[in-house]
């Protein structure tokens, strides 16, 4: 007689199927099958079903595709994940195997005395960064032949999507803000980028797979991508103060503030367009940009790019604010709505005009903001 098995509710998510299972040996997580699987002491095996909420025997014709498959486990391979690609039972004539997933950045460029902690708080803003089976963040420093920092390293991510916004955002930026010698290389990962011996090198021995770990490993990586932000997936879940504080987050505008000074406009006639032109260009690596505007009338150098869609704006945020640019900070954000900027021919004080008029010229104005370009 066996001892009844945990169980989780039935439509229960991955996080919680995983903390439920997590301290039985008998159980682990079939990444052939995609689903937990029981194995009795008399080699009979249980499958989750996670709509019902229960355990089900296995099929028949499971075991013999277990028996064909059971092999070792390959060393980690860091740069990409490749699911199984053998025929499955329900597979269909028109079915193809499954395309290799990579979750890995290859990063280059970096000072000689960057430390891996550093490295993983500048990545994790993109996305949750995969763990290895003792929980340590999969981040891999190379070096050379006499032991001294290469300046590469790669960065793994638990999901593929993580690995775009990484490149767009970071590739050409500073590891740490501010610092201009500081700037780095960010590619997506490839083969050619894993330090590997040629055909001559003894092959390394095998490790085993420690089921349990496995098992606690995704449960764990599970939690953490659900404590991040499902709205816009660029971090983790606002606090109650972020939320006060939350501006709209469907605006398709970002502000852009400390982008030029009233002296240098009146001394080059010429800065403004090029400024235009080049934040253009600079904005549209993150998506279709519709609108750029200068508001020469505004002291603090302030400039508007407006974009096709709300989440490439929410990008541009994370990109530009902070940065510096002619040795000052830039400082980005959302536009609200509720922001009044000058600029000439649009905004600027006319003689004469009394507060009504000037407060409805200012409102028509947020109102074409919202608006130009579409």
């Amino acid at each position: 007689m066996y001892d009844a098995p945990p169980s989780a509710a039935a439509g229960a998510s991955a996080s919680a199927q995983a903390a439920a299972f997590a301290n039985d040996d008998r159980i682990h997580f079939s990444r052939e099958t995609g689903t937990w699987r029981l194995e009795n002491e008399d080699g009979t095996e249980l499958e989750f079903d996670s709509a019902k909420g229960a355990w089900v025997p296995v099929t028949p014709a499971a075991p013999v595709l277990k028996r064909a498959n059971k092999k070792r486990k390959e060393p980690e391979n860091y740069t990409s994940y490749t699911p199984p690609t053998e025929p499955s039972a329900k597979r269909g004539k028109n079915d193809k195997p499954a395309k290799s997933k990579n979750t890995a950045v290859y990063v280059t460029g970096l000072p000689a005395d960057t430390e891996v902690d550093e490295i993983i708080e500048r990545f994790a803003k993109f996305g949750v960064i995969e763990e290895d089976d003792e929980g340590e963040p999969k981040v891999k420093l190379y070096a050379r032949e006499d032991g001294s920092f290469s300046g590469e390293a790669l960065v793994v991510y638990f999901k593929e999507e993580s690995v775009t916004l990484a490149v767009n955002l970071l590739d050409d930026a500073e590891l740490r803000i501010g610092d201009a010698s500081t700037v780095m290389s960010v590619q997506k990962a490839e083969f050619r980028h894993k330090h590997s011996g040629g055909a001559g090198e003894e092959a390394k021995p095998r490790k085993t797979v420690d089921k349990k770990k496995i098992t606690r490993r995704i449960g764990k990586m599970q939690k953490k991508i659900e404590e991040w932000d499902d709205e816009d997936g660029f971090g983790p879940a606002k606090s109650e103060e972020d939320e006060k504080n939350i501006v709209n987050r469907n605006s398709r505008v970002v502000v852009l503030k400390h982008m030029f000074s009233l002296q240098e406009l009146d001394e080059d006639a010429s800065l403004l367009l090029d400024l235009k032109n080049d934040v253009r260009e600079e904005c549209s690596s993150l998506g279709e940009v519709t609108n750029v505007v200068l508001y020469d009338k505004e002291a603090d150098g302030v400039m508007t790019v407006k974009f096709r869609d709300s989440l490439s704006a929410q990008a541009c945020v994370i990109k530009m604010n902070n940065r510096f640019f002619a040795g000052r900070r830039i400082e980005a954000f959302l536009y609200s709505g509720k922001q009044r900027f000058k600029r000439s021919g649009a905004g600027d004080d006319l003689d004469g005009e009394n507060d009504e008029a000037e407060k409805q010229r200012l409102d028509d104005f947020a109102s074409w903001l919202m608006t130009e370009g579409d």
